[in-house]
């Protein structure tokens, strides 16, 4: 299973979601801060997108539903810590059962070094409730920036990791 991941405005991404909805699941998602829009497709086949981002799904939880709430960590990896970041991600998804988000998804990306975590929550309430919980204190994912990973694990970086929060949008 993949993930595809195409960028563009929100009424350019609506009319290619329109088209496609009832044949794959696709989420389109809008920044909370801008009019930027990213379009995903999950699908076993080809994307239909022209030029998509493409990602392997290294750890799946829940059903990506087109409502609610979504935060993405994009987190750039050097090729030698590829394998350590993936180990202690893996770890951490498996030890951790407990899950309050409807969904997760932890992406390889098939070019480039930038991972993301992906998980889809009910609303925007959720994920803060989950934020504020004691025990997800230390969790490597939810947070922004590099203050989320110790200080051990900032040299497998390439670059700067960002947060990105997003909405789906009700359908009209």
């Amino acid at each position: 299973m993949k993930i595809y991941l195409t960028s563009g405005t929100y009424d350019y991404l609506w009319k290619k979601y329109e088209n496609e909805f009832s044949k794959e699941t696709l989420l389109l998602m809008q920044d909370t801060n801008s009019d930027r829009a990213i379009l995903l497709h999950e699908s076993q086949a080809p994307s239909f997108f022209k030029e998509p981002r493409s990602y392997d799904i290294l750890f799946t939880h829940g059903i990506l539903e087109n409502k609610g709430f979504i935060t993405m960590n994009h987190i750039p990896v050097s090729e030698d810590n590829k394998p350590i970041f993936e180990h202690s991600l893996m770890k951490y998804f498996t030890s951790n059962t407990k899950r309050e988000m409807q969904a997760i998804r932890f992406l390889r990306p098939n070019k480039g070094d930038t991972y993301i975590i992906l998980r889809l929550w009910e609303e925007k309430t959720s994920y803060i409730k989950w934020m504020q919980q004691p025990e997800n204190a230390k969790a490597p994912i939810g947070k922004n920036g590099e203050k989320s990973w110790n200080s051990s694990q900032h040299s497998i970086f390439n670059g700067k990791p960002y947060f990105m929060q997003l909405t789906i949008p009700e359908e009209d």
